[in-house]
């Protein structure tokens, strides 16, 4: 046994307080770093332009977890992120460490979107119909078109003007193709003074839906399938709509290809930010494509992304994915 004197004893003490101090500012470094374990994310540039819309120090973090599926992330005017729970029936409320149910039942609620106002637009599965919540009263905006029943409401955008834009594929039918869908096709519409207006039948999977922030594009994500089912092949693009002073489109064009559709994830919910460039849910993660066409790059993430939202200041991205929730902040 080696026996010390007081002086000997405080000194040890010290030198263990220093190393503690030491190895704590060390952690707390290593954690604001972009090696952060805790990051999330995987920011690929396929383009250095990618580094002018997400910064080289981007991470992403996972906020929620448990879920059953995702979807329809959007930003409430008074400080919280709405966000649906489709087999759940819930719309779900998050608000910073804290989660809430928002509106139960929902109709298996999918797209959502929240007015200046602060009212709710839902595009519900249940209901087959686009509805909006103000305060405690829900009324049905559109369940129609030309007397068919909608198929089950998928995604939706507004324009300035207060006329949306919704697509209608059949994932909400319980039997898909069966006896209780009304309508043939799976149609892209805009809805505008309580009319429901065909924009397009044409697409096989019509899902996610953006305006450009100029509102003279309308961004569709679609999917085509070729082949037996033991071999399909999937073809994963997005059209581009010329839009008309009425709003109706005047031409279309097949705006990007996702490049490698055998990745994980499909053609979903989109958004567009200030400067026109487009974060798409598809193959791979979130593809950060530019008005051009161009991609920029890629966000990838753990889970299949559904849907997403930017935040109050278009820093921050919002984004579903299957059970998880997550925030990614890109500068």
């Amino acid at each position: 046994m080696i026996l010390m004197n007081e002086s000997e004893i405080d000194g040890r003490r010290r030198m263990v307080r220093n190393f503690a101090a030491t190895f704590i500012l060390l952690a707390l470094a290593g954690c604001a770093s972009k090696k952060d374990p805790l990051n999330i994310g995987d920011f690929r540039a396929v383009d250095d332009g990618f580094w002018s819309v997400v910064s080289r120090d981007a991470f992403a973090e996972r906020i929620g977890v448990d879920f059953e599926f995702t979807e329809g992330p959007a930003w409430h005017p008074e400080g919280f992120l709405i966000f649906s729970d489709i087999p759940a029936n819930r719309i779900y409320r998050w608000e910073g460490l804290r989660f809430s149910v928002f509106r139960d039942p929902s109709q298996n609620a999918n797209g959502l979107l929240v007015t200046g106002e602060g009212n709710v637009i839902a595009c519900e599965h249940g209901s087959r119909s686009v509805t909006i919540t103000s305060g405690d009263s829900l009324l049905v905006r559109a369940d129609r078109y030309r007397g068919m029943r909608l198929n089950s409401p998928n995604d939706l955008c507004m324009a300035s003007d207060g006329t949306i834009y919704f697509t209608d594929p059949p994932y909400g039918l319980p039997e898909g193709d069966g006896p209780s869908r009304e309508i043939p096709f799976n149609g892209v519409y805009m809805l505008r003074g309580g009319e429901v207006q065909l924009v397009d039948s044409t697409l096989s999977w019509p899902n996610g839906i953006a305006l450009s922030p100029g509102e003279r594009f309308l961004y569709v994500a679609n999917f085509e399938t070729a082949g037996v089912e033991e071999a399909q092949e999937r073809n994963v693009f997005w059209v581009r709509y010329y839009l008309g002073g009425d709003g109706l489109p005047v031409n279309k064009e097949v705006f990007f290809t996702a490049p490698d559709p055998t990745l994980d994830g499909g053609p979903d919910g989109m958004k567009t930010d200030a400067a026109g460039n487009l974060f798409m849910t598809g193959p791979g993660g979130i593809l950060v494509v530019d008005g051009a066409g161009k991609q920029l790059g890629t966000i990838g993430l753990p889970l299949s992304p559904s849907n997403l939202a930017f935040g109050p200041r278009g820093k921050e991205l919002f984004v579903t994915a299957r059970t998880d929730l997550y925030r990614i902040v890109l500068r």
